[in-house]
């Protein structure tokens, strides 16, 4: 009997824990969104690990971002993993960058030692600066609802 109150316990739980985690309802009063993906690519080459970020033109409107994979593809969210972006005009923004410390465990122990602020790591740009800033960014794209929504970004230096 015990054995049986504890199964039932487990598999109720269960049961609410996928309910809670098997992705939530809709808000009906959020916007709908489209598929989109896409390639980056520079120097003919695809760009593994880069962040793809479309900023909405129109005030009010949400913001979507992907990441690249191994073979240059991305896909976007912005409100579920994967669900797209909502149609309109976008500028798009490209990055990729690398936290480089700059100093050894050893170094950063001594400025510590003679009571020193050891230097901050820095950040360095693996892409051309131009497609990190939405200021200088020359990518655009057009989301329509019912169109493929494909965006190959072919980054120049």
């Amino acid at each position: 009997m015990i054995h049986s109150q504890a199964c039932w316990s487990l598999a109720f739980v269960l049961a609410l824990f996928a309910a809670g985690c098997g992705g939530q309802a809709k808000d009906p009063n959020r916007p709908g969104t489209v598929p989109v993906t896409g390639t980056v690519t520079h120097g003919g080459s695809p760009v593994d690990g880069a962040t793809v970020t479309f900023m909405p033109q129109s005030e009010g409107s949400a913001g979507a971002v992907g990441k690249t994979d191994a073979s240059g593809k991305y896909s976007l969210t912005t409100f579920q993993p994967g669900d797209g972006a909502i149609p309109g005009t976008y500028q798009v923004t490209v990055s990729k960058v690398v936290i480089e410390a700059g100093i050894s465990e050893e170094e950063s122990n001594a400025y510590l030692a003679r009571g020193e602020t050891p230097p901050a790591p820095t950040e360095k740009s693996l892409l051309p600066e131009k497609y990190k800033s939405p200021a200088t960014t020359d990518l655009t794209a057009e989301v329509k609802d019912g169109a493929p929504n494909t965006f190959d970004f072919q980054l120049a230096d």
